[in-house]
């Protein structure tokens, strides 16, 4: 088994020399010198730094940068507002929503998100102010009594058939 590496793209061998065989790598010899074991990087050369919007050279001005490169800052203020989300603000959130997704709710314009908030907390405030408990629980035992009576008539008929007390 080889313990040389293959360069994959010129077929020589990875920190090589030119006198073993299949030659040296040759893909990295404009960008580092090797000298032994170590790889020395060369320096690049300054890279100039232009806008990739207008072209204009920013060596030495305020400039911005990001994924795309440099921005002077024009170009940046202009794609911010070309960017820049489109729509109305709700009056609840604060959030910039389309127009069309604004609904009036008590007299305010407001997003679909705030609108149903507010309706669950309506429901809520109903559900705290509406009707006491006691007086739910009052009537439920009420109800109650008056199906257990009943049951309990049935049965003594059911009870009183079955052994001929009460005729046919």
């Amino acid at each position: 088994m080889s313990s040389q590496l293959i360069c994959p793209d010129c077929g020589g061998v990875i920190g090589g020399t030119a006198e073993e065989a299949g030659g040296a790598c040759t893909c990295w010899s404009n960008k580092s010198q090797t000298s032994g074991d170590t790889v020395i990087e060369k320096s690049p050369t300054p890279q100039a730094k232009i806008c990739c919007q207008c072209g204009k050279e920013l060596s030495g001005k305020k400039r911005l940068r990001d994924s795309r490169g440099y921005w002077c800052y024009a170009c940046h203020k202009l794609d911010q507002q070309a960017n820049k989300p489109k729509g109305e603000k709700c009056a609840d959130c604060g959030r910039v929503v389309a127009a069309t997704a604004l609904s009036d709710f008590e007299g305010r314009k407001i997003c679909g998100a705030c609108r149903n908030d507010r309706k669950e907390m309506a429901v809520a405030e109903r559900k705290r102010s509406g009707v006491s408990s006691a007086s739910y629980n009052q009537l439920a035992k009420s109800r109650l009594l008056w199906m257990l009576a009943f049951v309990a008539v049935l049965l003594v008929i059911i009870i009183l058939r079955h052994f001929n007390i009460i005729g046919s």
